[in-house]
């Protein structure tokens, strides 16, 4: 799923990236962005020791480590021209965890996400299309959907 995510954000060499999800999915970031940051946002601070190793392990540089959840992302305003990765869907989060979407991510970027089922999908394109977000997509892969689009 990680591949098909990274694949529906179309990475460039140089953007700075969000990633909610696990250590092959900011590896994978990291592998298009090159120069650029990969910023990994977690819950819980022994999952961000495990993605540290993880990088180490490979060489990478370029990460930085945050502890939050989607419904309050740790960063500043327009921070990002990417995010990518798996977000909280409960009742009430997912509005919440779209409008932090949507302040992160800079003018006309661009954001994918891998939800359970594509009900789930058909949810958080909703909850994006409120907050700004044009040009969305659900892609079926197997039991999951994953879901991209573009701030306007």
């Amino acid at each position: 799923m990680a591949q098909a995510m990274l694949d529906a954000v179309h990475l460039e060499a140089g953007e700075d990236v969000l990633v909610l999800g696990s250590g092959a999915l900011a590896l994978g970031a990291h592998e298009r962005v090159g120069d650029g940051w990969v910023y990994v946002v977690r819950s819980q601070v022994d999952e961000l020791e495990e993605l540290l190793g993880e990088a180490h392990a490979v060489g990478a540089s370029g990460f930085a480590y945050l502890v939050g959840e989607s419904p309050v992302l740790p960063l500043p305003d327009g921070a990002v021209t990417a995010l990518v990765g798996r977000i909280a869907t409960d009742a009430g989060a997912l509005e919440s965890a779209a409008e932090e979407i949507a302040r992160v991510l800079a003018a006309g970027g661009r954001a994918s996400f891998a939800e359970p089922d594509s009900a789930a999908g058909e949810e958080l394109v909703r909850a994006l299309s409120a907050v700004g977000f044009a040009q969305m997509e659900v892609e079926l892969r197997g039991d999951e959907a994953v879901v991209s689009g573009r701030l306007g």
